[in-house]
Formats: C-alpha cells, sequence, structure tokens
C-alpha cells in the first residue's frame, strides 16, 4: 500500500467486501423492483400511512387461508421492507465502522485490530481517517435509501429517517466500543442501553427531536472515540476485576459448576451452556424484558401518557423477530467456529454435537419464555394495539402456536448451522448467511405469486410435487450421512435414537397445530410437507462427519 488511508480502505474491503456488495446490491433492489412490486400489488408507497393502507388491502383479499396468509405476509412486506432494510443496513455500517473484531486468543468477538497501530501514523490521523470515513459511509448510504428508494410512511420508522441520529449512533457507537475496551462486560451492557434508547426513539420522539439531545451527545462520542482510541494504542487503561451479583450470567464470569459430573455428556452439556447458551439467554432477557420495564417504568413513576398504539404494534413486531434474529446472528459469529478447546474433550463427535444441540434448545426455551412473558405484560403499558398487533395479541391460542414456532425456528437456525461452523473451511462457514438470503427470496416469490390467483393456483399444483421431490432427497441424504456417522463410530447408536425421537417430536409440535388450524384447505398437503422438510434431520446427520474434518484435519 502506498498510503495509510489505502491500507485502512484495504482493511475494511478485506474483511467487509461480502457485506458491502450485499447493501449495495439491496438497495438496488429496493431502487428497481420495490416499485414494480407495489404496482404488482396494488399498494401505494406513498400513502400517509402506510401500515394502514396494507390493512385495507388485506381487508379486500379473498381465497384459501394459506394464500390469504401469503398476501398478507406480502403486503406486509411492502409496507415495512424499505424500512426495515434500511435500519438494518445502516445498522450494519455502524458495526463495520467500529473496526472490531473476533480475537481467537483472549475470545473478546469486539476487539480493535492492534495491527492498526502498527501503521506509520500519529493517533489523531487514525482516529479522523476512521471517525470520517465511518461518517461518511453514513450519510451516503442514508442518502441512497432516501432519495433513490421510495420509503413507506410509517410513524414507526418516521423517527429513524434522521441522518444526524445515524451519525450520532455511529460516534457513541465508536466512542463506546473504543473507549470501554478494558472492560467487556460493562461495554456489552452500554452498548445494549444505547440499542434500547434507539429503538424505542419512535416512542418518545419528542425527546430525541430536540436540539439539545443529539448534538451533545454526538460532542460526546466522538470526543470518547478519540480518547478511547488514544488509551488503547497507548495502554494507558486498565481493566480491574467487578464484584457483577450476576457474574454466572455473563461470559466474563468465574465458570463455577458442579465439582463432578455424572457422565462426559452432562459435562459437556454444561460446557456448552456456559460456552454460549447462557449468553444467549441473557441477551433475550435483556432485549425482551428491559425495554418493558422501561416504559412500565416511565409509566408509573414519571406519569406519561400511554404508548400510541402503532409503537406496541412494533414492539409485537420487534419480540416476534427477537428470538430467531439472536439464534442466527450467534449461529454465524465467528467464535462459533473457533473450537480447539471443544475439540480436546474426551467425548466423540456425536456427543459433543448433541449436547450443541441441547443448549441451544435451552437458550430457544428460555427465548421463547421471556418473549411470552413480555407479551402478557404488554397491556400494562396502558394502551391497545393498532389493527396490525391487535391480531397477535388477541388470540391466546395463536399466541401460543406462534410462541412454539418461534422457539423451534430458534433452535433450528443453530442446528442446520452447526455442520457448516464446525467444518473448518470458511467458505462452508459463510454458507448459512447465503442460504438464509436464499430463503428470504423464495419466500418473497411465494408471497409475489399469491397475489396472482393464476399463478398462485398453478404454484399450488405444483408444489406438492417439488416438496415431495425435496423431501425424498433429503431422507436419502438423511440416510447417507447417518449410516456413515454410525459406520464410522462418529455418533452413538443410543444418540441417533435420541434425535430420531426429538425430530419425531419436533415435527409433531408443528404439524398438530397445523392440522387445527389449516385442515381442508387446498394448500394444506404443501404446508405439511414444508413443515417435515424444514424439521433438520441431514444436515444433523452431517454435522459429526463435519466436525471429524476439522477435528482430524
Amino acid at each position: 500500500m502506498h498510503t495509510p488511508v489505502a491500507a485502512l480502505a484495504w482493511e475494511l474491503w478485506r474483511r467487509h467486501r461480502l457485506r458491502l456488495i450485499a447493501i449495495v446490491g439491496l438497495v438496488l433492489f429496493f431502487a428497481v423492483m420495490y416499485p414494480a412490486l407495489c404496482a404488482l400489488a396494488g399498494f401505494n408507497p406513498g400513502s400517509p400511512d402506510a401500515l394502514e393502507e396494507m390493512v385495507k388491502r388485506a381487508g379486500l383479499l379473498t381465497g384459501p387461508s394459506l394464500q390469504r396468509v401469503a398476501q398478507v405476509l406480502y403486503l406486509l412486506f411492502l409496507a415495512c421492507g424499505p424500512s426495515v432494510a434500511m435500519v438494518l443496513s445502516l445498522l450494519f455500517v455502524t458495526w463495520m465502522f467500529t473496526f472490531t473484531e473476533f480475537d481467537p486468543r483472549t475470545k473478546d468477538p469486539m476487539t480493535f485490530p492492534a495491527r492498526l497501530f502498527t501503521l506509520p501514523v500519529s493517533t489523531p490521523f487514525l482516529f479522523w481517517r476512521l471517525f470520517l470515513s465511518g461518517m461518511a459511509a453514513v450519510v451516503v448510504l442514508y442518502c441512497a435509501w432516501v432519495y433513490c428508494v421510495p420509503q413507506p410512511h410509517t410513524d414507526i420508522f418516521l423517527t429513524y429517517q434522521n441522518c444526524f441520529g445515524w451519525m450520532t449512533l455511529l460516534a457513541l457507537a465508536q466512542g463506546i466500543v473504543w473507549a470501554l475496551a478494558a472492560w467487556p462486560t460493562t461495554r456489552i451492557v452500554v452498548l445494549m442501553a444505547l440499542l434500547f434508547c434507539f429503538l424505542g426513539s419512535p416512542a418518545q420522539r419528542e425527546i430525541f427531536e430536540s436540539p439539545y439531545v443529539l448534538p451533545p451527545l454526538f460532542l460526546l462520542g466522538m470526543a470518547l472515540a478519540a480518547a478511547g482510541l488514544q488509551k488503547m494504542r497507548h495502554g494507558q487503561w486498565r481493566g480491574w476485576a467487578w464484584p457483577w451479583p450476576f457474574a454466572g450470567w455473563v461470559a466474563r464470569g468465574e465458570m463455577r459448576g458442579p465439582k463432578r459430573f455424572a457422565s462426559p455428556a452432562q459435562a459437556q452439556l454444561w460446557f456448552e451452556w456456559r460456552r454460549f447458551a447462557r449468553r444467549l439467554s441473557f441477551y433475550a432477557v435483556g432485549l425482551a424484558l428491559v425495554p418493558v420495564a422501561l416504559h412500565l417504568l416511565v409509566r408509573f413513576v414519571a406519569g406519561w401518557g400511554p404508548i400510541q398504539p402503532d409503537t406496541v404494534s412494533g414492539f409485537v413486531l420487534y419480540l416476534l423477530f427477537l428470538p430467531p434474529t439472536l439464534h442466527f446472528c450467534f449461529a454465524v459469529t465467528p467464535s462459533q467456529a473457533d473450537l480447539p478447546f471443544v475439540m480436546n474433550r474426551p467425548l466423540d463427535n456425536g456427543g459433543m454435537m448433541m449436547a450443541a444441540l441441547k443448549a441451544a434448545g435451552i437458550s430457544a426455551l428460555v427465548s421463547g419464555v421471556v418473549v411470552l412473558s413480555a407479551w402478557w405484560v404488554m397491556p400494562l403499558l396502558g394502551t391497545t394495539a393498532s389493527e396490525v398487533g391487535q391480531a397477535f395479541l388477541d388470540s391466546p391460542q395463536h399466541g401460543l402456536t406462534i410462541i412454539l414456532s418461534l422457539m423451534i425456528l430458534s433452535w433450528r437456525l443453530i442446528a442446520v448451522s452447526l455442520g457448516f461452523t464446525w467444518s473448518g473451511r470458511p467458505w462452508l462457514a459463510r454458507m448459512p448467511v447465503w442460504l438464509m438470503l436464499a430463503a428470504c427470496l423464495g419466500g418473497m416469490t411465494v408471497a409475489m405469486m399469491a397475489s396472482d390467483d393464476a399463478t398462485w393456483n398453478s404454484f399450488k399444483w405444483l408444489a406438492p410435487g417439488l416438496l415431495a421431490g425435496l423431501l425424498a432427497v433429503k431422507f436419502l441424504l438423511a440416510f447417507l450421512a447417518f449410516r456413515l456417522s454410525l459406520k464410522r463410530g462418529l455418533l452413538a447408536p443410543s444418540a441417533f435414537v435420541v434425535y430420531l425421537a426429538v425430530w419425531t417430536l419436533l415435527a409433531a409440535a408443528l404439524l398438530v397445530p397445523a392440522t387445527i388450524l389449516f385442515h381442508g384447505q387446498p394448500g394444506f398437503l404443501s404446508l405439511s410437507l414444508g413443515i417435515i422438510l424444514l424439521t433438520p434431520l441431514a444436515r444433523i446427520g452431517f454435522c459429526p462427519i463435519a466436525l471429524a474434518w476439522n477435528r482430524h484435519a
């Protein structure tokens, strides 16, 4: 590299080139295809309230229940898709420009790379290049979303369409990550508090729109970032051991546990719980219950009025997406592929896999219970949801079915990713992300076909045969994978029988509610085949084989 600026640009491009390409492709997709999709569905993105427009369009829908469900999901995508994509892409850019990475030595997922301090530049030069490049990226991406993509008008996302708010978020994120680098636990807590305040800003819009709030916070973040970078480079800040009251729940706590275990499998389950499941449970409790507790505190202590109905509806959707999002983000983190200590455990590959699956099941169960608790507490906020959220709150049966589906989906996102992340191949470790993008595109395609009766009827007749063929391939691959794992001694026969029983119970847990809700509908056969197809089996069979590649490479 001829200049330090070129070296910094190459550092950013080398680490995040696929994410940057995906963000650019996302903006181009919405800029080119979104108007055509709205015209196809008869949806007006320029209406005063996109959610009300969606409800009106949903009330005019006819046809079988499954087709109406797909059409409503398609309308929900049209009403919220551009805004959600804008928020997620800007959050990704905010994370990128904190310039942190996973450190295999310290197991810290947010370590500032020390190699940047070896550049022959001063600390102020390094700070201003990192700070200003991040601000420029946020401004460019924000302008691309606002001026190139028609944004539907929704009160929930109106607060997020503030460029200076995103710049302030980036400044605070850089300041917190860099200034609190010596205190990882405190840094996580403060970052979660910042995310709470930012995501909850639509509830108290008048506070965040005040000219006396964002400018001081922006300057505070900039000062903390400059001081933190200076102290990190010269090593003048050192962390100390805090007597945390919940040290057993956080990743940095002392690894206390039973003195003796009944079996190596029980010891491995405890290890997997300490390694990732407790952290996921802690995040789920914080992200789901803390916003409710803060709103209740503000309502009953400060005496503020009830939360707006659209805000409650947005929080309902937030709770729905929280467990699967948390589990998927963890499943694709670099820490999942860091397995030197795990591979030295005195246990076969199948035993390690079963312990990881059990720990993931515990975290999914905790997440579901936490979301359900937050769901039931929401009426205490003193308001009712709008028509979008009320559909989820009025029916306890539907609510329990949705929570059960969320728990199984959250567990599935980790289960199907184990074989890829444990293989030791970087290109395979990235495969879950591409599979998720393919699944999103496939779901959007099905929802688009539901808006046209002729196309939907054709798809309805073709879907059972296509799903049956895929199911046959799934069972064939599962037979070959489990047979090879058992033949090589990578999986104990008892573990194989246990997982088959678990797979049967999971499939039944989803098929029974689907039968009650959609029995007799034209697409019921396709729905049943899809549920069996999505319940993980073949990739679980390949997981011990993938771990053997990594363990004996």
